[in-house]
């Protein structure tokens, strides 16, 4: 009768657990690769993931479940959706206990991200499931499935590189285009009236170059330019001035505009000649960036094809350009032709990159000069080289550099600047201590529910405990207590936050002398050794914004731009007043640059104006 009652006893403590054990909490993740494939590709992807859950009763948190359109699985660079999910299971608590995916291609096509990405989630508590192949990542033979399936989806992307390599070569020896809008020319689709494609159509078997009514005159009179002694940037201005349209730029270009480098590229391009080189280049993608760049191959790989109908210019007239392009490079050496920037990778100056143009947005380079018989300038490399920007305002180099260095050290980061800075701390920081009064009185009901639930889990702890002493020592037992143990910790340190009373007594006067010293550090940094002024640069100046304006003694640009004080610390140190982040300090800098050294001082305020003279 004992032994019945016990049995009876231990039957509903085990029925009792079973039904309190917490449902395991999945995120999904979904991918499609390709424009062309159907968006509805991602709801089916998200679909099969939830019928999985709902079969082994797990819950999906609705508000992890992301995809990626039109993304490659090569690299992880781009994928929001993706890192988005890496950064949530990095949180504490974390919001999921599983990462479900329809295989593992969706998750990535390159084996050392699905291994790296696999070893993060696991350290984080996290584990990836894969429906299609049943791969569980908790279980220990998982890791060699994983690189398995990893290496398979990998060489799916190789093979299928290799297929639309030899399909474009077929295209390109027969004269078709293989891919691409090539200026002057107009793609036409080739139908096999032997095949049926799409929709009940004739099947497309290739894409041919037809010369364009519209744009073939302009490529012919673009040769006819240069041939006759005009230069790149002359023929640009020209065209651009008179609105004809030009190529489509490419996507990290905002202006479309005929430059220097286009019009170069077509005087080069042999397909207005009749003549197909194909296999140049081949794209590579970098494992840090994830971007494609294309890299030139060698000239034994390169494939000739004549293709008479693609013809544009005459042979009279390329053999005048290419006898332009020669003279051309024999009388002028790289720097006469634009500066120090056309070196190929020109020298680095201290503000190269943090100047920005006010009219077009476009980088200020160094427009003119080689230093040695002119002086070196910056200016708007889309004025100069193209003329679609009004901003023809140049500045000489070390004009620019020595009063910007002054205005930085002497008015932005002197001393009266430093304690407005701290008076703009103070403000926020009483605000901020408004705001966690605030919070604390609201949090009260948020512990009382914290206390109640960790009365909760105690009970079960008690429940469990007794189901030991009944049972003995039982796996499934043991691993239910460890687990209701782990979150009671959880819930103890979250208590001890909330009860722990906020310390916000600071001294003023340290953090004075804190902003003194960082803004003597930045003095002398930027009179270091041009890197490492331009590292020290970096840290504090994100971008500096020059203006033109008309004055009647001449043109004048103005600079506007934030220095950061506080931040570039190498050990982090810094002033934190909430929740271990950082406040950002910055000094406005707002000036004036005389470009022609008209006026040779002006006296100097807090705003921070000063001439570049």
């Amino acid at each position: 009768m004992a032994v019945s009652n016990q049995t009876t006893q231990g039957d509903s403590l085990r029925a009792k657990l079973d039904t309190e054990e917490p449902a395991m909490r999945c995120a999904i993740y979904a991918r499609f690769s390709s424009d062309l494939q159907r968006p509805t590709s991602i709801d089916d992807q998200v679909r099969r993931c939830k019928d999985f859950a709902t079969k082994q009763g797990w819950t999906v948190v609705e508000d992890f479940i992301r995809g990626d359109e039109a993304r490659s699985a090569a690299t992880v660079a781009g994928r929001d959706a993706l890192n988005g999910l890496m950064v949530a299971a990095k949180t504490k608590p974390k919001p999921f206990d599983c990462l479900l995916v329809d295989d593992t291609s969706r998750l990535a096509r390159y084996l050392p991200d699905v291994l790296s990405m696999n070893d993060v989630l696991l350290y984080h508590g996290v584990f990836v499931y894969a429906v299609a192949q049943r791969l569980d990542c908790r279980e220990k033979a998982s890791r060699p499935l994983l690189t398995l399936h990893g290496m398979m989806d990998e060489q799916f992307l190789v093979s299928v590189a290799e297929k639309v390599h030899r399909g474009q070569e077929g295209r390109a020896l027969n004269g078709m285009n293989p891919g691409g809008k090539i200026f002057g020319y107009r793609n036409t689709p080739v139908e096999d009236p032997t095949r049926t494609g799409k929709y009940g159509r004739a099947a497309i078997s290739g894409v041919k170059l037809e010369p364009d009514e519209l744009e073939a005159p302009i490529v012919i009179r673009i040769f006819t330019m240069y041939a006759d002694g005009n230069s790149l940037a002359t023929i640009s201005k020209v065209l651009n001035a008179e609105g004809v349209k030009a190529p489509q730029p490419p996507r990290n270009r905002q202006i479309r505009a005929w430059c220097p480098s286009s019009i170069r590229e077509m005087l080069r391009n042999e397909r207005y000649r009749g003549v197909f080189v194909w296999n140049r280049t081949k794209k590579e993608r970098n494992p840090e960036t994830g971007r494609k760049t294309s890299r030139p191959r060698p000239e034994s790989d390169w494939r000739r094809v004549n293709v008479p109908e693609w013809r544009i210019v005459s042979d009279e007239l390329w053999e005048r350009v290419e006898a332009q392009i020669k003279r051309m490079s024999e009388r002028w050496t790289a720097t006469s032709l634009g500066g120090q920037a056309r070196r190929g990778r020109g020298p680095r100056h201290l503000f190269s990159g943090f100047l920005i143009c006010g009219e077009c947005g476009s980088r200020m380079t160094i427009v003119s000069g080689d230093g040695r018989r002119s002086y070196v300038k910056y200016g708007c490399p889309t004025h100069k080289g193209r003329g679609v920007c009004t901003n023809g305002v140049l500045i000489r180099k070390d004009r620019l550099e020595d009063q910007l260095v002054k205005g930085l050290t002497g008015r932005i980061l002197q001393p009266a600047m430093v304690d407005y800075a701290l008076e703009r701390f103070q403000e926020q920081l009483q605000e901020r201590l408004r705001q966690l009064r605030e919070q604390a009185e609201s949090a009260a009901d948020g512990v009382v529910a914290l206390q109640a639930k960790r009365q909760e889990l105690k009970t079960k702890v008690s429940n469990v405990t007794e189901a030991i002493a009944a049972f003995g020592h039982s796996p499934s037992l043991l691993s239910q207590l460890a687990a209701l143990e782990a979150e009671i910790a959880k819930l103890d340190d979250r208590l001890a936050e909330m009860n722990q009373p906020r310390d916000f007594a600071l001294s003023i006067e340290d953090l004075r002398q804190f902003l003194y010293g960082r803004a003597a550090e930045i003095s002398e940094l930027l009179h270091d050794d041009v890197e490492g002024a331009r590292q020290a640069l970096s840290k504090h100046v994100e971008r500096l914004v020059l203006t033109p304006r008309s004055t009647p003694e001449g043109p004048i640009l103005e600079v506007a731009g934030n220095v950061e004080i506080f931040n570039g610390s190498e050990d982090g140190e810094g002033v934190r007043i909430s929740n271990g982040g950082q406040r950002r300090f910055c000094s406005a800098l707002h000036t004036t640059v005389y470009p022609s050294g008209w006026l040779n001082s002006q006296p100097c305020g807090l705003n921070g104006t000063f001439p570049v003279c």
